[in-house]
């Protein structure tokens, strides 16, 4: 037990030394990252050098490529991954019933596998999260078997639940009341200024930039082909605005768009995002169920894991590309790891609920579109050497992770 103790402990404490043998990191960025318009570019690659953990969120095909290599990924029961799977991909947003929940939120590389993908994704970005708390090694040891056990025990539940205001403690209440100071009202003033009269978008170059009138005009067309659907039926499109958000999606087409209905005389903002294939589509030898295209796979995915969809969850074709269209949410809606004090304690407990989360997720979208039953992944989930083998993997995706990070960082 104490050699795996020490392994983990060295994933986040020891100097990085990187090794001649591997390919370049640089060059596989490069890579997956071919085409990206150069200011873009510079966003992606400005975010990445921040630290370990956002380098982590922007790289989740090396993550892919890695795990599947080393794992030797021949998976045993078929059950649906968000494909992206870390700390800050857990959030709140509104539901079409405009009730709040916390839930997985971002199914972008979401694909039909078995369900160790996740689960060792999330326990290496616990890893990388905690590499800037002064944790024990044993302490660390001890919180991942504790997550690795909230994951099991839910599945052998068997029961999908949900996480609710009213009975949520710790740090979650405190996330929850912090959030109810919050309305709709609010976040649009936030982002919008009046100009001549007329409310815009504030264009900060932080989260907001400019369009010319000509990509608004598509962008406006695209989602006027919703109109069929009763929420968009009445809405007027007011101003749009490139978006800038997240890590991974940094270097896709993302717009923000405010609209106005006028059957409820409210505004609203929706987010419209660049669908594009996962970055597990080609290494997981699975058969994968025919979508639409990407968009309809990343929201029929959310549909069946998600335990309320978010409001204005859509797809729309815009210059020929496909997008995500959704309601827009508000900034503070992420569980951030910099809202954490440093504190390990409050890493730990906030990532067992997370991995209550996943279970849950997993066992609400269980027996859809190929993946196996409910019984089949309880089954799975309760044998012992996968939880071992993907504990000791997730040490080493950390480790690796770091290496690349500082890789990374000193060739720009």
């Amino acid at each position: 037990m104490y050699g795996v103790i020490l392994v983990l402990y060295l994933c986040v404490t020891s100097p990085i030394i990187l090794t001649k043998h591997m390919a370049s990191v640089i060059k596989r960025i490069n890579e997956y990252n071919a085409g990206m318009p150069a200011n873009l570019h510079d966003l992606k690659w400005k975010a990445m050098k921040e630290s370990p953990f956002r380098f982590f969120r922007g790289t989740a095909h090396l993550f892919a490529q890695d795990f599947v290599k080393l794992y030797k990924y021949k998976p045993k029961v078929k059950a649906w991954i968000c494909g992206d799977m870390h700390f800050e991909n857990f959030g709140s947003y509104k539901g079409e019933n405009r009730l709040v929940y916390f839930d997985l939120n971002d199914f972008d590389e979401s694909v039909l596998a078995g369900p160790e993908p996740d689960i060792c994704r999330f326990l290496s970005s616990f890893i990388i999260a905690a590499g800037q708390m002064k944790v024990a090694a044993i302490g660390l040891h001890k919180a991942l078997h504790d997550i690795m056990s909230a994951y099991v025990a839910t599945i052998d539940n068997g029961k999908a639940l949900m996480l609710e205001h009213e009975v949520a403690h710790g740090i979650f209440k405190k996330y929850f009341d912090h959030l109810s100071t919050f309305d709709r009202e609010t976040f649009i003033a936030r982002h919008t200024i009046k100009h001549k009269g007329v409310l815009r978008l504030k264009e900060d170059n932080v989260h907001l930039m400019n369009l010319d009138d000509s990509l608004k005009s598509r962008i406006y067309e695209g989602l006027q082909h919703l109109s069929h659907i009763p929420r968009f039926e009445h809405l007027v499109f007011e101003d749009a605005a490139f978006r800038i958000a997240g890590t991974g999606s940094l270097g896709l087409q993302r717009y923000a768009v405010l609209c106005y209905s006028k059957k409820k005389g409210k505004r609203y903002l929706i987010d419209v995002k660049e669908a594009r294939v996962s970055c597990f589509r080609d290494l997981i030898d699975i058969k994968q169920p025919r979508f639409k295209n990407e968009a309809d796979r990343v929201n029929q995915v959310g549909n069946i894991m998600q335990f309320n969809s978010p409001a204005y969850s859509s797809t729309t074709r815009i210059n020929n590309k496909w997008y995500i269209v959704k309601e827009m949410q508000l900034l503070d809606d992420k569980m951030a790891v910099s809202g954490l004090d440093n504190d390990f304690g409050h890493l730990s407990s906030v990532s067992k609920e997370m991995a209550v989360l996943i279970a849950y997720a997993q066992i609400r979208s269980s027996g859809h579109l190929g993946s196996s039953t409910a019984d089949d992944l309880k089954r799975f989930a309760v044998k012992k050497q996968w939880q071992k083998d993907i504990i000791e993997l997730s040490g080493e995706l950390a480790k690796r992770n770091n290496k690349y990070f500082r890789e990374f960082t000193k060739a720009e």
